[in-house]
Order: structure tokens, then C-alpha cells, then sequence
């Protein structure tokens, strides 16, 4: 079972479609020291098989900042990263840190203030 990490940086990026053959090259000589790397406790690779950009997302998992900053500022993540932009288009990062929504029948019985926001229209996703 993989453990929960607090922090989740996230690449994402579609593979050039001429450069396919090259993209599963780079993966086989890359992937394994970028995820292995000493600061990484978890590492996952996401395929978006939709059709929808992005297609790929790698997920690397850290316990603390400082352990993914120490990743972020390493030989090999630059270099694996720089090695990438060649072979993908539209290539970002995001860091994301864990967080938790308190889940309690009593919360359900509190009176709350109306807010500015319940009258915006809810757009995303048809929502309403």
C-alpha cells in the first residue's frame, strides 16, 4: 500500500505525435532516475486515453517542502525535465499540497451565514 504524502508535484504535457518512438526511448532511460530520486517517496505515471490534453501526468510524492525542493533543484530532474521539452508540447508543473475536509453530522446541523457566493451560477460541469 502506497503511503499518503503530503505534497504531490504534477507534470503534465502531451507527447509530440511524430515523436513517439523517441518519447518511449526518453522513458526508458530516464524515468527510472527521476523517479528513484533519493527526495521521491511515491511516483505515479496517469495516461489520459480521451483524447483530451493532457495526455500524460506524472504524480511524484513528497513527505516534506524541503524534500521536494531538493528534487526540484537536482542535476537530474533538470536534466530529465529539459530532455522531455524535446519530445512534448504544452509540458507543466504544479506542486499541490494534501488537505482534508472535516466530515461531521453535527456541521450538517450548524446555521451558516449566507455568503456572496451562493449566488453566483455554478458553471462547472453543468452543476447547478
Amino acid at each position: 500500500m502506497k503511503p499518503l504524502v503530503p505534497y504531490s508535484y504534477e507534470i503534465e504535457f502531451d507527447v509530440v505525435g511524430a515523436c513517439r518512438n523517441e518519447y518511449d526511448r526518453w522513458m526508458a532511460d530516464n524515468s527510472l532516475n527521476w523517479a528513484s530520486h533519493h527526495a521521491v517517496t511515491t511516483f505515479d505515471v496517469w495516461h489520459n486515453d480521451t483524447g483530451i490534453s493532457p495526455e500524460v501526468r506524472f504524480v511524484f510524492g513528497f513527505q516534506s517542502l524541503k524534500e521536494w525542493a531538493t528534487f526540484v533543484n537536482s542535476d537530474v530532474h533538470a536534466s530529465a525535465k529539459d530532455t522531455l521539452k524535446t519530445v512534448t508540447t504544452g509540458l507543466n508543473a504544479q506542486l499541490w499540497e494534501r488537505s482534508s475536509i472535516q466530515l461531521s453530522p453535527a456541521a450538517s446541523h450548524r446555521v451558516r451565514p449566507h455568503s456572496p457566493c451562493e449566488d453566483l451560477p455554478a458553471a462547472s460541469e453543468g452543476l447547478r
